[in-house]
């Protein structure tokens, strides 16, 4: 008998995944993930790309379908749906992420499985499992090629990888056999990959790119029901998957499953580029310690990892969201004049705001040799800020807020959540969401779930 592929010994993994063998601490870090994926989706539907997603997909579904848009009343063709959700989930920066994997997570698993879930139907209990060999499939493809090395190639990780965990997770919901797996995760293989290229100009664009990889998952289950075979050496081909992305793959993150890496994805506290939050939180810290004023600043250093560095050094950021999201310059610059940053930090009261521009003038983004030597693992961050009196006061985060660490606290889930959804489905619902994700495990039936999360007219004055 020949040996077992990689495909193969994954899609056995995915497929004997049952809840009641999952130690608790997963299942419990998996509904908090879902519930905040969920948040991100709804948030995401009101901003530019998240909306300009979703009108994309009324046009692409002709004004029609019956999958639902999250977030609003309308309706679209089902593969059109999954790309708009995972769009909007990711716009705003608020999505989960694995570090050692390089790979934002739950923007993918969670729309794509509402709408496979809306579609097909499924429990809670199935929901979960999905949900967690999802999120594994995902962290283990990107550990396996060293995924946080392909920033520094152009590669944008989340999309490279994110098919695979999608492909795995809906076909857990649908309970497929591991041969049925096997061919969904050589079909996704595929039709992975997207660039880099249009961060630093804003291009809105590169939101779809991720919200396209969650599609060509969701894609790999239809083509598979269809009869399309992809290949079975989809990881060890020598043209295959690893080999073309990495020099020296790590094949123990295929083949050996003692351990679950959704423990390590890190929830994001803060609404802009993950290589940024250990910066913001250093100087909220420095802030908040002793007592500074915008204007008592004469300069801010922020000293990351090169690769890091490399990426969100923007010294001339155009004053368009989706090109300060990852200024290094811009993001220091408005966390300092408000002392916290939030969505509202991207309006254009702050990207036009002449106090943010003098203080960007102010920051210098640099690579910092000893934080190499903790990354990917970590993205740490050191800030110096220097007053004009002429005191100086550094600090250093290894572990970002998020990370298991330095952990997101129960509350701070739901309060993120709550601060997300309410905008959108209405003060009364948040709660009611909690309370239905908290008990997927006991749940028949979804339904309830996505009636929840589904609008049947416009919130807060929104047309």
């Amino acid at each position: 008998m020949p040996e077992e592929t990689l495909s193969q010994k994954l899609a056995n993994h995915c497929a004997a995944l049952r809840l009641e063998q999952i130690p608790p601490a997963v299942i419990d870090a998996a509904k908090l993930h879902i519930l905040d994926s969920i948040g991100c989706i709804l948030a995401g539907s009101r901003l530019e790309p998240g909306r300009r997603a979703y009108q994309l997909a009324m046009v692409l579904s002709d004004h029609g379908g019956a999958s639902t848009l999250v977030g609003t009343p309308a309706r679209v063709n089902y593969l059109d749906a999954v790309q708009a959700m995972a769009t909007a989930a990711h716009c705003g920066e608020l999505d989960d992420i694995h570090g050692g994997a390089g790979t934002c997570i739950g923007g993918m698993i969670v729309p794509a499985l509402l709408a496979v879930a809306e579609k097909y139907g499924g429990t809670g209990k199935r929901f979960l499992e999905a949900a967690i060999a999802g999120y594994e499939t995902i962290a283990r493809v990107g550990l396996a090629i060293d995924a946080p090395q392909l920033f520094a190639r152009g590669w944008w990780p989340s999309t490279v990888c994110g098919a695979f965990g999608v492909a795995a997770a809906g076909a857990k919901l649908l309970d497929w056999p591991a041969e049925k797996i096997v061919n969904a995760l050589g079909v996704a293989s595929l039709h992975c990959g997207g660039m880099l290229t249009g961060g630093q100009e804003g291009a809105t664009a590169r939101n779809l790119a991720f919200g396209s990889a969650a599609k060509n998952g969701v894609l790999a289950l239809l083509a598979t029901e269809q009869g399309l075979t992809g290949p079975k050496l989809a990881f060890e081909d020598r043209r295959g998957f690893c080999a073309t992305l990495s020099a020296a793959p790590r094949w123990e993150f295929l083949q050996n499953f003692g351990e679950y890496y959704l423990l390590e994805v890190a929830f994001k506290p803060y609404p802009c580029a993950r290589q940024l939050h250990a910066g913001v939180e250093a100087l909220l810290r420095l802030m908040a310690r002793y007592a500074i004023a915008p204007e008592q600043i004469g300069a801010i250093e922020l000293a990351l990892p090169t690769q890091n560095a490399a990426m969100v050094n923007r010294p001339a950021t155009p004053t368009l969201r989706a090109a300060t999201l990852g200024s290094g310059q811009y993001v220091m610059a408005v966390t300092a004049l408000r002392a916290t940053i939030d969505l509202r930090s991207f309006e254009d009261e702050f990207l036009r705001s002449e106090k943010v521009h003098a203080l960007m003038e102010k920051v210098t983004v640099s690579h910092n040799e000893e934080l190499d030597r903790h990354f990917p693992k970590y993205w740490s961050g050191r800030v110096t800020v220097k007053l004009t009196a002429g005191q100086v006061h550094t600090e250093q985060i290894m572990a970002p807020k998020g990370e298991s660490e330095n952990p997101v606290t129960r509350d701070d889930v739901e309060e993120k959540f709550i601060g997300l959804a309410a905008p959108v489905i209405g003060e009364g619902k948040p709660r009611a969401v909690i309370d239905r994700v908290y008990s997927l495990d006991t749940l028949e039936t979804l339904a309830d779930l996505l009636d929840e999360i589904r609008i049947l007219a416009p919130v807060s004055g929104e047309s």
